[in-house]
């Protein structure tokens, strides 16, 4: 089987399987010497014409959803293997995160991707029905009625994507570009869409770098409705209708070429020094900057108890231009573990350690100074420690007033605000201890 890429259109190269299942990658050499500096991933660089090994097959692997009931439901519906990602993109590829586009190579081949591209436009009606249907049946990630709609995101919660126009909503279809993703929640976790809107828009007020968010309500469902920063619009931001064009991005499983099954550091995933390491390699000129933005996130997320912020919450974004350097991505897929009593507890772990240490109980400032120490050689280690004290201070003093910002906002009412208030709440009684913690520095 061979897959043709595509980024944005233009043609990057070949995915092809061979009868053991081996995945190769072929660079176009045409793309290969006009890019730039852009790369398809940072773990299949472009210097070499021919990839083969684990890395190619793992990048497919991390365009997918980490869900295997999800995949099993699209191997039935398109009669392949569940296991094979060549398969399975061959059939959903053409919308996914960032740039990409993946294509059978027998239906298309061109220098340029060319083909249907459509809108269907929707009432709310029909996102409400399917959000119900999504809380039954949290595969059901393709609305039936829009097969033609097909894509592919990366993650275990269930969601879709939509088109945004003039006022209304619709279905990507064929080659067409999403521009939002719709998100109900965490299926057995009370309000998960609501508690990643909040989350996500107290990192904001704390003025980190955070994907667009807002609570929508689509008839008596409600939803997290994410603006994708991996699209923009072809014919400027004033006309909603505007073709829609797509930034390349990929997450840190893709750019270390690390299956996402290991997304956890615990299971083998990139760590926090490594990620910080592969920035500070790639990012050109900004490189220092970019590496403290996202030891800043993994700050907030230890003050914030976000236990899922894993390798493939955190992603890379390509320039626009040909000669640009790669910048961190805003924020996304926030969440904080502080509203669940189930999970907010002496065995609550992060998904990347500080200093060796996972459990949240477990970790002070002073290992969060060790995992800093990276940046001794370019700050120097009195400046790297003045940083991270600063910015814990920042997130840990400041995280119950921005949630509150956030809840204002969002003008909720009855157990939407209910559940605000209880994790408001937490998150006062974790600024309790850990402001304790950093009273005492030496």
């Amino acid at each position: 089987m061979r897959l043709t890429a595509y980024l944005d259109g233009a043609r990057v190269g070949w995915f092809t399987q061979n009868d053991f299942g081996d995945i190769v990658l072929e660079f176009d050499p045409t793309w290969q010497r006009d890019a730039g500096r852009v790369e398809l991933s940072l773990s299949l660089p472009k210097s070499r014409r021919r990839h083969e090994g684990s890395a190619p097959g793992n990048f497919l692997w991390n365009l997918l959803p980490d869900n295997s009931g999800v995949l099993n439901r699209w191997g039935r519906t398109f009669g392949v293997s569940s296991r094979n990602p060549m398969a399975l993109l061959g059939n959903v590829g053409l919308d996914a995160a960032g740039a990409v586009q993946l294509v059978d190579s027998t239906l298309w081949d061109g220098a340029r991707l060319e083909g249907p591209a459509s809108v269907e436009w929707v009432d709310e009606a029909v996102i409400a029905a399917h959000l119900r249907l999504l809380r039954d049946d949290p595969t059901a990630w393709v609305a039936a009625e829009f097969d033609g709609g097909y894509f592919s995101l990366a993650g275990a919660q269930s969601k879709f994507t939509l088109v945004r126009g003039s006022g209304k909503w619709g279905f990507a279809k064929g080659r067409a570009a999403s521009t939002h993703i719709v998100k109900p929640g965490i299926a057995g976790l009370t309000r998960g869409d609501l508690n990643e809107h909040l989350t996500m828009r107290a990192a904001h007020h704390l003025h980190l770098d955070v994907a667009r968010s807002r609570m929508v309500q689509f008839e008596d469902e409600s939803a997290i409705v994410v603006e994708r920063y991996d699209r923009y619009r072809q014919r400027g931001e004033q006309s909603a209708d505007a073709l829609v064009g797509r930034r390349h991005q990929e997450d840190f499983a893709q750019a270390t070429g690390t299956h996402p099954s290991s997304k956890y550091q615990n299971e083998g995933g990139p760590s926090i020094a490594s990620i910080t390491n592969l920035i500070l390699e790639s990012f050109g000129p900004a490189s220092v900057s970019e590496a403290l933005r996202f030891f800043e996130a993994t700050i907030f997320n230890w003050a914030a108890l976000g236990t899922d912020a894993h390798a493939k919450n955190y992603a890379l974004l390509s320039s626009t231009a040909r000669t640009g350097w790669p910048t961190l991505s805003p924020l996304y897929d926030l969440g904080s573990a502080l509203a669940y009593p189930e999970i907010n507890n002496r065995r609550a772990k992060l998904a990347m350690s500080f200093d060796g240490h996972y459990r949240t109980f477990e970790i002070e400032p002073r290992h969060i100074l060790r995992e800093a120490a990276i940046f001794h050689s370019t700050l120097g280690q009195s400046t790297a420690t003045d940083w991270v004290y600063s910015r814990a201070q920042t997130y840990v003093e400041g995280l119950p007033d921005a949630l509150s910002l956030a809840v204002e906002e969002a003008s909720l009412r009855g157990q939407a605000r209910d559940f605000a208030v209880e994790l408001i709440d937490r998150a006062s009684e974790r600024t309790k201890v850990l402001q304790q913690q950093l009273d005492q520095r030496p």
